[in-house]
């Protein structure tokens, strides 16, 4: 236990004053009385694992004021602090870590973390789940896990099973949470081969779930794969009435024609509000309003409001994903045909220069940073938050990584170079196809997160950082030690140029370009202004910037090449001066 901490501990047990304690506390730091609760429960946790009653007692009761109490708690706090600090072993007993009424409410089976464990993955494999009484011991068991995941070397992979039978389907609503009529489950399809079946599926959704199965080691492709096929599986059963292995060539056009139209206003496919499946408002299809649509006229009608809810390229990349499918299970003899195959793609205008368009230059990115630090107030309740973002936007345009490299950065990640000039610093980064490669951290970049580290109270020496610690951290974790999520990163940038937005919306002095790229701003145009600031600000070799950026191919990378545009339009523009 660090000095900090025993000095709060002595001071309540002494009854000193909360104010006189939150001053001695470090600079942004946590309050005294909300740093004290977590020291007196993790305390009581101790005691509970070396079998002290007692003391356990003792730390979750209240403060008493005479001087007996004091001297009993100074001896228990010395008695603890000897002991070292507890690690849980597969062999140890649930009652030494968890209190005694969660214990009680499991199966007397279930004494050990390994008995644990296997009761918690035999539990997920069952068809009806946990009864309601268990579920509150679940959730501080997989709480418990879930922290302790690397020591135990086991990971709950979701929530646990609820004891809902699934219900009938008569309207939109998960596929896990549902069953489908077996005459549209797809087990008597119109478009099921006559041959033998290569895979073990005899309805659509096992069928469905065979091939995303060859996609399961990349997480974020089989989850944006699923959504699509689940979409269709849903609209096949609720609009066409057929199963999924039953739609013909006119059912497939049909589709297509219903994403197209699909607006904001159909309220029984699209939601404007983010909810998991758990939650009754989920729709399969989610529309974030853009910011240029934050202005909308009060008494404008329903149909002046709605929004087209995909984009043709959306539209076309769900068309690309559905037909990848179904060409498989062809080959797999489970369809005869695949019905999508002709489907054309719709047309659309390509923006030249899509790229640099979407980058800021390096004085707007000055400006953006500067903003950010302008955010920053000592001791205000958002300090943290405030410091970790700019951070976030300096470690993005210093490296330009994607939003997932950016989050799953760890300390373990960063490796070095020595020579006479010093140290050269790199970040190990598992990109797209698990590619991994080796991004450098410019010294400027160095700098800052020694910087942010001291003003998070962490040594600056990486190597003395856990190597599983992140480097982007979640706010939610007092230990540091979980990773922000790529869905809280994309958020907190969201937000960020939201309010940078009308912030500079509100000035009439405003840069007007400025501020019409913020307003589309997303956290990839942070990667963007990295690669056109190193292509077209300091001419790097355009094969530096493609190892750097991860790029399979130069061709992608030359799109941050603008040079000879501007030199082009130059040219053009001298030829008609004297016109």
């Amino acid at each position: 236990m660090n000095l900090d901490d025993l000095f709060l501990l002595r001071g309540w047990i002494n009854q000193i004053p909360w104010s006189v304690l939150d001053e001695q506390r470090s600079e942004g730091g946590e309050p005294a009385r909300r740093r004290l609760k977590t020291l007196r429960r993790d305390l009581a946790k101790k005691a509970r694992f070396y079998d002290k009653p007692d003391i356990v007692a003792l730390w979750l009761s209240q403060r008493q004021s005479n001087e007996t109490w004091s001297k009993q708690a100074e001896r228990a706090l010395n008695t603890l602090n000897r002991l070292p600090e507890p690690v849980p072993a597969g062999d140890q007993e649930l009652r030494r870590w968890l209190p005694e009424k969660v214990c009680a409410t499991l199966p007397v089976s279930v004494t050990t973390w390994s008995e644990a464990i296997n009761w918690l993955e035999e539990g997920r494999g069952r068809d009806r789940g946990y009864p309601a009484p268990l579920r509150p011991a679940i959730k501080v068991l997989t709480g418990f896990l879930s922290s302790h995941a690397e020591v135990l070397g086991y990971q709950p992979k979701s929530k646990p099973p609820t004891d809902a039978l699934p219900m009938p389907l008569h309207s939109v609503a998960p596929l896990e949470q549902v069953l489908i009529p077996i005459e549209l489950n797809g087990e008597q399809g119109s478009n099921r081969s006559t041959e033998l079946c290569r895979i073990e599926a005899n309805h659509d959704l096992a069928a469905i779930h065979s091939w995303l199965a060859l996609k399961d080691d990349n997480p974020k492709t089989y989850q944006a794969y699923k959504k699509e096929l689940e979409r269709l599986l849903l609209w096949a059963i609720l609009e066409r009435g057929r199963a999924l292995s039953s739609l013909n060539t006119d059912d497939c056009r049909a589709y297509i024609q219903f994403l197209k139209n699909l607006t904001t206003a159909d309220q029984r496919w699209v939601t404007q509000q983010p909810a998991n499946k758990h939650n009754g408002k989920w729709k399969p299809f989610y529309y974030r309003a853009k910011k240029t649509e934050v202005s909308v006229i009060d008494d404008a009608t329903e149909n002046e409001q709605s929004q087209p809810v995909l984009s043709a390229k959306s539209i076309n990349y769900a068309k690309t994903v559905i037909s990848s499918c179904m060409a498989w299970l062809v080959k797999q003899h489970y369809l005869k045909h695949n019905n999508f195959e002709d489907m054309p793609n719709i047309k659309f205008a390509h923006i030249a220069l899509q790229t640099a368009n979407r980058a800021f230059t390096l004085s707007q990115m000055q400006f953006i940073l500067a903003y950010a630090q302008a955010k920053i107030k000592p001791g205000s309740s958002t300090e943290g938050a405030d410091r970790r973002l700019l951070f976030i936007l300096k470690f993005a345009f210093y490296t330009g990584l994607r939003l997932q490299e950016l989050a799953a950065a760890s300390f373990g990640d960063i490796e070095y170079l020595e020579d006479d000039n010093g140290l050269h610093y790199f970040l190990r980064v598992v990109g797209k196809h698990s590619k991994l490669r080796k991004t450098s951290m410019p010294s400027t970049l160095i700098e800052e997160l020694q910087s942010y580290l001291r003003k998070r109270g962490c040594p600056s020496q990486f190597e003395r950082m856990p190597p599983e610690a992140p480097l982007i951290p979640s706010l939610r974790d007092p230990t540091a030690r979980k990773h922000l999520s790529p869905a809280g990163l994309h958020k907190t940038l969201a937000e960020f140029f939201d309010q940078l937005y009308f912030h500079l919306n509100g000035d009439p002095e405003s840069d007007l370009r400025l501020v019409s790229k913020i307003r589309k701003a997303s956290a990839h145009w942070l990667r963007h202004s990295y690669g056109s600031y190193l292509a077209n600000d300091k001419q790097v070799p355009l094969t530096y910037i493609r190892d750097e950026l991860g790029h399979a191919d130069i061709s992608t990378t030359s799109l941050y090449l603008n040079t000879d545009a501007k030199q082009r339009q130059k040219v053009v523009s001298e030829a008609f001066s004297a016109v």
